[in-house]
């Protein structure tokens, strides 16, 4: 590790809200007490990092929007709700006493196609690459919450095995479509974009050697936006799971 440059965790989630992601996590009631238990768990593991920021998957647009939320919360005005933002990131930053928080998603369409109509033309034309796809990496993953705590479920989402095989569901997923048609390429080049303005948007707050930044994020960006700073030579990567 260099001392004289700056720290970064991207801390891979599952979205406690509805997303339209390929896996869905089921779970019960995330407010109980021993699902607040266990969130306050992964809240006490992430402060031995001792972040100076904080940063969320929440388009740059709304920061304003996100920090009003935070200074409700820092003020005792909100309750907080059921969000990775709000049970990890707002505890996390108030405690370490931040002032601020930070937006560094991008959603922007660039005029491609979305995830479910690469999957629609794999199933349609491609039955043999979709049922591959399917089987290898959609079903066999064990999401449900019923039987394990959340430490252990984020434990196994961002253990290296699983963050490989994430992105290797994507360059899989490259190969759907023709050589006319590159469907699954048209898709990837905005998760590209999207990862690449992440890791643009997280360079520019990590800028002093004493920064020591945490990503919560969903877990299928860690590869991308991780070898983004890796690559830049500017940062020191420390995987979550280290501390988890």
């Amino acid at each position: 590790m260099d001392q004289h440059k700056p720290k970064v965790m991207v801390l891979g989630t599952f979205h406690m809200r509805y997303t339209p992601d390929i896996y869905k996590v089921e779970f019960d009631d995330l407010l109980n007490e021993r699902r607040q238990n266990e969130i306050r768990e992964v809240v006490e593991k992430v402060k031995i990092f001792n972040p100076t920021k904080l940063a969320f998957e929440v388009v740059k647009e709304n920061e304003e929007e996100i920090n009003e939320e935070y200074r409700q919360y820092l003020n005792g005005d909100l309750e907080l709700k059921i969000d990775e933002m709000h049970q990890y990131g707002f505890r996390i930053a108030s405690e370490l006493g931040h002032q601020k928080v930070y937006a560094v998603d991008w959603m922007k369409s660039v005029g491609n196609r979305g995830i479910g109509e690469v999957f629609e033309r794999a199933k349609t034309e491609q039955p043999d690459l979709y049922k591959y796809i399917d089987e290898k990496y959609r079903s066999g993953r064990d999401f449900n919450l019923a039987d394990k705590s959340i430490g252990t479920l984020m434990k196994e989402m961002n253990e290296e095995s699983s963050v490989k095989r994430e992105h290797e569901m994507y360059m899989t997923l490259a190969r759907i479509g023709s050589e006319d048609d590159y469907v699954g390429i048209d898709w990837l080049r905005w998760w590209y974009q999207r990862n690449l303005i992440i890791y643009s948007n997280l360079a520019r707050i990590t800028s002093s050697p004493s920064d020591r930044t945490v990503l919560i994020i969903g877990a299928a960006h860690i590869h991308l936006v991780s070898q983004f700073l890796k690559e830049s030579g500017m940062f020191d990567v420390e995987p979550a799971i280290a501390y988890l």
